[in-house]
């Protein structure tokens, strides 16, 4: 039993179907429905026997006891990480086949593009496949490959805008189409440690940021800010003769918790570890580390406990997470690049690689940044409410950030957002504190 997977059953009709029942010869064999193995091509037997099993990925899950000698996915960009692990390497094997194979066509574009370009491209794999590497090979088919499409559909690609041009034509996995940062330029932003080193100066302000996350990663990265003077500006490759408000990413520290089976204590004695000669200013940490507890503490507590917060280092302080944040956080970060006032120490790879790879939520209408389950989503974020929080300083009147609290309630839920009102109402008179903004 071969299975043959798209990513709905429309598109399994559309692209699979559809095409055996026109280009497979009916000696070879039959599609047809059956009540024991559902809709599959079955191989006549005097040719093996074997059967094609056509199935949608609309619920991976519901393949758990299933059996597949070997699985083909078309599109896999098309689905997250899950089918990958929750199909293929869960429903890969039959009796007596010893090497069941996983193949898959796809473009570099969609919402997998980051995680399997992380593993057939860069080759860049987590510590539970590591003993596959071997296993794992990328074959580029591009457009001269193929003698059976003409010059038209060339053409055609031609007049796609650039990048998504580049992907389908080129089979550049670079560039993904939807790119947020497309003002952000490596080259650029990259420097060389003894660069910084010889920019920044022993007064300006340091702070860390860190998201946490157990299965998760959780990514920490080092910041500074100050003025780099007109003298200076050479070593950046940069002409300026003023000085120029400058943020410095120079040190990252990338695990997951789940997978090295480090603790929060441990993982915060790294963080001091790293930070000795360095006075931190704050320590930016997501809001999710200060909620749920593990035993008697939250995870910003066996953080803090582990980094001997309070001497001389600062405890963790729950980052800016509310309702807006996102799409004001990732604006900030993109003015700060187009200001020519981000740079990256060349020891920051998972930075420099997740900013250029971050999405537009099209669904969204293209202001916030796809949710995705890639080491770089957690990059992205952790960048951004730990430069948001430190650099963009006017904070908001609570009042102020309670009716864009309301307000977004009363989105989904009109009833909800009354009852808010009427609730924070009572509570100011019975502290006799004024209303303003939303009353």
């Amino acid at each position: 039993m071969v299975g043959l997977f798209s990513v709905d059953y429309p598109t399994l009709q559309d692209r699979q179907i559809s095409k055996i029942e026109r280009e497979f010869p009916s000696w070879l064999g039959v599609t047809k429905r059956t009540e024991k193995e559902g809709l599959c091509f079955f191989v006549r037997p005097e040719f093996g026997g074997g059967r094609i099993a056509l199935r949608n990925l609309s619920d991976p899950m519901s393949y758990k006891s299933a059996e597949f000698c070997d699985i083909a996915i078309e599109e896999l960009t098309e689905n997250k990480r899950d089918v990958f692990e929750d199909l293929v390497l869960f429903r890969l094997r039959t009796p007596g086949v010893d090497r069941p194979c996983f193949l898959s066509g796809t473009n570099p574009t969609g919402k997998g593009l980051q995680w399997i370009k992380a593993l057939w491209i860069d080759r860049k794999f987590p510590k539970e496949l590591d003993h596959l590497k071997h296993e794992f090979h990328y074959v580029p088919a591009l457009l001269d490959d193929n003698p059976y499409l003409g010059s038209v559909y060339r053409e055609s690609l031609m007049g796609l805008p650039e990048k998504k041009r580049k992907a389908l034509l080129e089979g550049d996995w670079k560039i993904p189409e939807g790119q947020y940062f497309t003002n952000f330029e490596r080259d650029q932003r990259k420097v060389h440690p003894a660069v910084i080193a010889q920019i920044v100066k022993p007064w300006w302000n340091r702070w860390l940021s860190q998201d946490w996350g157990f299965k998760h990663h959780s990514p920490v990265h080092w910041h500074t800010v100050g003025n780099v003077l007109p003298q200076d500006a050479h070593l950046l490759g940069r002409d300026w003769n003023t000085p120029h408000r400058c943020v410095f990413t120079y040190r990252e520290y990338v695990l997951s918790l789940s997978d090295t089976g480090r603790s929060e204590q441990q993982l915060g004695a790294d963080i001091r570890r790293l930070s000795m000669g360095e006075t931190m200013k704050a320590w930016i940490l997501s809001s999710d580390a200060f909620g749920e507890k593990t035993s008697q503490n939250t995870a910003a507590q066996l953080l803090a406990r582990g980094a001997d917060s309070g001497k001389q280092f600062p405890a963790p302080r729950k980052a800016n997470m509310q309702p807006g944040s996102r799409v004001v956080g990732w604006r900030f970060m993109y003015q700060l690049i187009q200001n020519d006032a981000w740079f990256f120490s060349e020891q920051c790879p998972e930075a420099l690689d997740a900013i250029p790879a971050l999405e537009y939520d099209s669904e969204d209408g293209g202001e916030d940044i796809l949710k995705t389950d890639h080491l770089y989503d957690d990059v992205g974020d952790e960048l951004r409410y730990g430069l948001q929080d430190m650099l963009n300083l006017a904070a908001k009147p609570a009042d102020v950030a309670l009716a864009e609290q309301i307000a977004e309630v009363e989105r989904r839920d009109p009833i909800e957002a009354h009852f808010m009102r009427l609730r924070e109402t009572e509570r100011r008179e019975k502290q006799k504190q004024p209303l303003q903004y939303w009353e």
